[in-house]
């Protein structure tokens, strides 16, 4: 690649204006691999989707300003998330060995020693589902793609080289992941 930092945005999401700068504007930091931004529910018309905004703010979005502190965030959405192509290309590249290929990579960089960050300003509005058959598929996959990216990197799990990773954000995997991301 050409470029030094990849965006990346899903289809169903729309950014505020300066998200991007406020992902950017982390890089600086020559030892950042990731930025996750702030993913929130745009479409909140239905209970269900109301419930999902609250559940997106206390148990994702607190998590990662938690887990940057430690410096142990284990997701970086693609919804809205910015990486170094470098980081990228040394752990492999996107793979296809799990679906949930945000958090795999976003493991395997962190544990090469890159630092993963947060950034609450870099805000994205996506659309949640709206039935809950929708809603259990989707919860389905990224618990199940989470446990996959667990089993994956399974021998960080409390390996002092790998600091915070291995001893917070792996055992919270394990034992937390019935909980969706």
């Amino acid at each position: 690649m050409k470029t030094e930092i990849v965006v990346t945005i899903d289809a169903d999401t729309e950014i505020e204006t300066d998200a991007i700068r406020q992902l950017l504007r982390h890089f600086s930091d020559a030892k950042l691999g990731a930025v996750a931004g702030n993913v929130k529910v745009g479409n909140r018309s239905r209970w269900l989707t109301r419930w999902q905004a609250l559940e997106y703010i206390t148990s994702q979005n607190m998590e990662k300003r938690a887990f940057d502190l430690l410096n142990c965030i284990t997701v970086v959405p693609g919804a809205l998330g910015a990486w170094r192509t470098e980081a990228i290309a040394a752990a492999g590249g996107i793979t296809a060995d799990t679906v949930a290929e945000d958090a795999d990579l976003t493991v395997a960089i962190r544990r090469l020693g890159w630092r993963v960050s947060y950034e609450e300003r870099a805000i994205a509005w996506t659309e949640a589902p709206i039935t809950a058959g929708v809603l259990i598929r989707q919860r389905f996959r990224w618990t199940f793609g989470t446990l996959q990216s667990f089993w994956k990197h399974r021998d960080t799990l409390f390996r002092p080289k790998y600091g915070t990773l291995g001893w917070v954000a792996l055992p919270n995997i394990l034992f937390f992941s019935w909980r969706c991301r």
